[in-house]
């Protein structure tokens, strides 16, 4: 009788540590599929818009087309400034959009070059020095533009 107790502790114990280690396979699993989440790489500029929205200021950049050049449709609606809109074309090069935007303002055509740096699913316009080219104002220097995320605009859903 006594052999037989041995016998089914000795049982019950290879049970509990076979479940034990079980247990830390399934949990070091979870974590392998969370860290590989989050290592997805970044998506980069893609069709739909690219929106920000704050303190009564909106910008909206909707990506049309999205093959050898980059086509869309551009608003400025910034708080107490004349609100324009209109379309850009342009290319997508080392993570830059240079573009030229065609746009309306106060009745007024417009044209005038732009240029964001696409971060994830954000794009980050670019500031920097421009001269007038025929009726166009363009960058002097598109090397030396800084771009600065005072207005980030976020990949959201476009709205209608």
């Amino acid at each position: 009788m006594h052999r037989h107790f041995i016998i089914i502790v000795f049982i019950l114990l290879i049970g509990i540590v076979s479940c034990k280690e079980d247990s830390k396979k399934v949990t070091k699993t979870d974590n392998e599929e969370t860290t590989t989440l989050k290592k997805e790489k970044p998506k980069g500029l893609q069709k739909g818009c690219y929106v920000y929205n704050t303190n009564r200021s909106t910008i909206s950049l909707q990506v049309t087309k999205l093959e050898d050049s980059v086509s869309g449709i551009l608003l400025y609606a910034l708080a107490e400034k004349d609100k324009n809109t209109g379309r850009f074309t342009g290319t997508l090069n080392n993570n830059i959009l240079l573009a030229n935007y065609t746009f309306e303002s106060e009745g007024k055509k417009s044209m005038r070059q732009i240029a964001f740096k696409v971060k994830n699913d954000t794009l980050i316009e670019g500031y920097g020095k421009t001269t007038i080219q025929g009726n166009t104002r363009v960058f002097e220097d598109t090397s030396a533009l800084e771009f600065t995320s005072t207005f980030p605009l976020v990949k959201r859903d476009c709205i209608e």
